[in-house]
């Protein structure tokens, strides 16, 4: 009789321990629920409410990457945003090795959660990018089959 009861108390306290961790389990997955749902709520608000404004002023940009076929590209320059959608832009670019400038005239599309899109100005190269909420700064990529190019744009003191 004396083994029953010892086996009765340990299995009691060993459910009690099972228990109490898993509500305490319980509890903390409680916890991490809300703090998804608080970061996603916050995710839905407009960090960049000025739109295509948020990106105003003279910027340097440079990057580099690879166009599948023809080799490596690398390009610095200088963007002029007008904060209503258009760039003037003016670069030096190293393609596979031959270097020429040139100047265009692209347009570009910042969304109310800091992604945007840019277009060159002859429509052949489209990008995507992340800009900083106060638009000092954006990351991009082009969007074009074949390229592998990423670049920085940051903006300069005028």
């Amino acid at each position: 009789m004396r083994k029953s009861i010892t086996w009765l108390t340990t299995a009691a306290v060993v459910s009690v321990v099972a228990l109490t961790a898993l509500s305490f389990d319980r509890d903390v997955s409680v916890i991490q629920q809300a703090r998804a749902a608080a970061l996603e709520a916050a995710d839905s608000e407009a960090r960049c409410p000025l739109g295509d404004a948020t990106l105003r002023g003279t910027y340097m940009v440079i990057g580099g990457g690879t166009v599948v076929g023809y080799g490596p590209v690398a390009f610095i320059g200088k963007l002029a945003y007008d904060g209503k959608g258009h760039i003037t832009k003016v670069s030096t670019v190293s393609f596979a090795g031959v270097i020429s400038t040139s100047a265009e005239t692209p347009t570009y599309t910042v969304h109310s959660d800091c992604t945007g899109n840019h277009t060159s100005g002859d429509g052949t190269q489209h990008y995507n990018f992340v800009v900083n909420p106060d638009g000092s700064k954006l990351e991009f990529i082009e969007t074009d089959a074949g390229t592998a190019i990423t670049g920085t744009a940051t903006r300069m003191a005028d």
